[in-house]
This record gives C-alpha cells, sequence and structure tokens, in this order.
C-alpha cells in the first residue's frame, strides 16, 4: 500500500480537528439549551451523605411548598375564589352603593389548569395553576372614595387570611430604577404621583401561594394617559389567583419536597 503523503495527512488532521469542533460545540450548546440540574448534598440522621438531585423537586424555585399545601386543593380552589370574590364585592359595594357586578371569564376551558412547564431545574412540578373569573363593578361614581374602597377592601382581605394590598403606585424602586425612573414610570402608567388624582389603582394582597388583584380607576378623570385601556369607564374589578396541588397529588408533594426542607432554593437553570 502507498503510505499517505504529508499533504494527505495534514489535511486528514484538520478533517478531524474539524469533527471534533463540530461535536464540542454540539456539546456545549446542549449543556446551554439543557444545562445538568443542580443538585445539594446534605449529610443524613446516620451521617451518610446524601445527593439530592433537584430535577427531583416537584415543586419550583419560586413559591414555599408549605404555601402551597395550605392554600386550598385544585379541586376546591374555583369554590373558594368564588366566595372569596362575593365578599370583597360586598365590602365594596358598603362604601360605593350602585355597583353593577358581572364576571367575566379567564377566557380558559378551565379556571384550573396545570403549569405547562417544568419545575425550573429539568424536571416536572406537581404545582397547577388556578385564576378565576375577573370580577367587574361598573358604573363606580365621579365622587366615589378610592380610599374608603381601599379600606374596605383592606379589613376584608383581613378577615380572609391576606395581607394587605401593595399598591403598585406605592412601590419602593426596583434595583435597576432611581427614584426619578420609578416616578416617571408611575406618572406613565397612572397619570399623576398624586394618588388622589391618578385614573387607576391597581395593587395585590397575598396569602401564601394564593394573591387578589385590585383595580379601581375612573377614565373621567383628567390624568387618563393617550391609550390607556379599561374594561369600562369607572369602575372596581377583582381577580383571585394561586398556586395549588391536587387532593391526589398532596401526599406525593409533601413526600417529594420534604427532602429539600430547610435548604436554598437554587437559581432555576431552564427558563421552564
Amino acid at each position: 500500500m502507498r503510505r499517505p503523503s504529508p499533504l494527505v495527512l495534514a489535511a486528514g488532521g484538520v478533517v478531524l480537528i474539524v469533527v471534533a469542533g463540530i461535536a464540542t460545540g454540539a456539546l456545549l450548546l446542549e449543556q446551554i439549551v439543557h444545562p445538568p440540574s443542580p443538585t445539594t448534598t446534605v449529610v443524613a440522621e446516620d451521617g451518610t451523605e446524601v445527593v439530592l438531585d433537584w430535577a427531583d423537586y416537584p415543586a419550583d424555585p419560586w413559591v414555599d411548598p408549605e404555601e402551597v399545601l395550605a392554600a386550598p386543593r385544585a379541586e376546591d380552589v374555583e369554590e373558594v375564589g368564588d366566595a372569596e370574590l362575593a365578599a370583597l364585592a360586598a365590602a365594596i359595594g358598603a362604601v360605593a352603593p350602585g355597583l353593577t357586578w358581572t364576571l367575566e371569564p379567564t377566557g380558559n376551558a378551565e379556571d384550573v389548569i396545570p403549569t405547562g412547564g417544568g419545575n425550573g431545574y429539568g424536571g416536572p412540578t406537581l404545582h397547577q395553576v388556578y385564576n378565576s373569573p375577573t370580577s367587574l363593578g361598573d358604573a363606580l361614581a365621579a365622587d366615589a372614595d378610592w380610599r374608603a374602597i381601599a379600606d374596605a377592601l383592606d379589613a376584608e382581605l383581613a378577615a380572609l387570611g391576606y395581607g394587605p394590598i401593595a399598591w403598585d403606585h406605592e412601590r419602593e424602586p426596583y434595583d435597576h430604577e432611581t427614584e426619578a425612573d420609578r416616578d416617571a414610570q408611575i406618572v406613565a402608567q397612572f397619570g399623576s404621583l398624586d394618588p388622589g388624582a391618578m385614573w387607576m389603582w391597581a395593587g395585590t394582597a397575598e396569602r401564601g401561594s394564593m394573591w387578589v388583584w385590585v383595580s379601581i380607576w375612573d377614565t373621567r378623570r383628567g390624568s387618563t394617559p393617550e391609550g390607556a385601556w379599561s374594561e369600562t369607564d369607572a369602575g372596581v374589578s377583582l381577580f383571585v389567583g394561586g398556586t395549588v396541588v391536587s387532593e391526589d397529588d398532596a401526599q406525593a408533594y409533601a413526600d417529594g419536597t420534604a427532602p429539600f426542607d430547610g435548604l436554598m432554593r437554587p437559581e432555576p437553570t431552564r427558563s421552564d
């Protein structure tokens, strides 16, 4: 057999280098698109080390499992949400009579649905998401007392176990914002820095993994930004949401999250 010339050997080396480069690039791309799940090493009661893989965590990085287990089950949360919407509407009616209340559906076939993603670490989650219909109170009077409405809502929310409403216009600047940036954003969204002149208030109250979103608006106020949209000229809207698990999954969820209790949850490695 004839010995390959140095040129052929060199060319073959180039091919090998190119193939190796493609393989390395594919591996790097796979690690970027599908990075390995994080792990945490703990010491068991018998002194042995146990490696916990966060891909096995049946929750997600953002919600405390104890709060999810304390929330209504997926089978019950719609009934609970409807009752809470009714109680909040009644509280508003006591200080702002004359509103006409309707329920606007979410547009989904079901109000309780699986998250549609994973646990943020490459594994599945047992979480489901609840989004209630929007309870819309139409025909808010021009002279309605928004502070009285807010106080009535806070009182009823407290009775239901929620914290006070955190109004968006009262928020602190985000990490990337100066106070001037925050103020400019509030004016762009709500029309003024003066709550009494704003065309809308919007905020959220929380109870563990459950939350209530509230908005009060009146487009007849002179501060309404150009292009602003609202369901009606003036009104109040209420919306209940949360992260829940089903009764069938509750025990598996408790058992699956137990080994991770007390551990710092890593930053998510996946966008799901």
